[in-house]
């Protein structure tokens, strides 16, 4: 079976000289992310986030339910607590995102259109009266809406397990009166914006590329040797900024190329707008983009 599908002629309805209806934009986007968000957390497609985001817990489980108490808050100096946990949590959700988070952004975010071209159904939301970028953002929103939950709930998982060999007293000192609290809002906030960037990057990914196999390569290698590149060069990247969030800086290797870290108040702003670019030309892929199931 071939099929080629253009944008049909209803969704120029909207071209009117009074601009775009934004009420109806926002009720099309909210109904797109209502349908695709059943798919996203409840379908067969949401057992990689889930795997991917919770596949640490029992390791962390394990470690917390074996580790001695050799230290307690009271015995800390003013930076100790810091470094006793956000230090070895810091290397440790590095990995986690540069693995576990960014496979689950590949697999979600490029299932977006690839499952449905797979699956043949994607002309059916083609053949509406929907802006396709309307169709893009309301895609990308449910998908982030879904990893950000699972991902921010792991994330709170995995930093309660690593204060648990404290005790309970000596954590809730932790977080309460000294820096805890403001560390894990931290490690929630990287766990979510990493969602919106690779997210994005992975919808744009899957648009143009029927087999993810080579550009995630190409991506996963770039963002790993992220610490070696030249300055200029590491800020083309989704980790680069993320590290910059850490409530304590990631530790380099003796080969690591010294870079003068990025402030959040860029970080933050620099990742939304990277973001949105990426959508803008995700939306005109999506505009232009011809669906044959023929060679499927």
């Amino acid at each position: 079976m071939s099929a080629a599908v253009t944008e049909p002629p209803a969704s120029l309805a909207e071209d009117s000289p009074r601009g775009i209806d934004w009420s109806l934009v926002l009720r099309q986007i909210t109904g797109i992310m209502r349908l695709e968000l059943r798919r996203n957390l409840f379908s067969r497609r949401a057992f990689a986030l889930y795997f991917l985001a919770f596949s640490p817990l029992p390791f962390f489980m394990l470690w917390a339910i074996m580790a001695r108490r050799e230290i307690t808050y009271h015995e800390f100096d003013i930076e100790g607590p810091a470094q006793a946990v956000a230090g070895p949590f810091t290397f440790t959700f590095v990995l986690y995102v540069g693995s576990m988070l960014f496979l689950s952004a590949l697999i979600t975010f490029m299932s977006l259109y690839r499952t449905e071209i797979l699956e043949r159904s994607l002309h059916y939301y083609y053949l509406t009266p929907v802006r396709r970028w309307v169709l893009v953002v309301g895609k990308y929103c449910s998908a982030l809406i879904a990893s950000c939950t699972v991902f921010a709930v792991a994330t709170a998982a995995l930093f309660f397990l690593t204060c648990i060999p404290w005790g309970f007293g000596e954590m809730n000192r932790y977080l309460f009166s000294g820096p805890g609290l403001g560390n894990l809002v931290a490690y929630l906030g990287i766990a979510v914006l990493g969602c919106v960037g690779y997210g994005a990057v992975f919808l744009l990914v899957g648009l143009f590329f029927r087999n993810a196999i080579a550009p995630a390569a190409l991506i996963w290698g770039w963002e790993a040797i992220n610490f070696l590149l030249p300055p200029l060069l590491q800020k083309i990247s989704v980790i680069h900024y993320l590290k910059a969030l850490f409530p304590i800086p990631p530790s380099e290797t003796f080969v690591a190329v010294i870079t003068n870290p990025t402030s959040p108040w860029i970080s933050v702003p620099g990742l939304l707008i990277f973001t949105a670019l990426v959508l803008a030309f995700a939306g005109w892929r999506a505009r232009h983009m011809e669906i044959s199931y023929g060679g499927e």
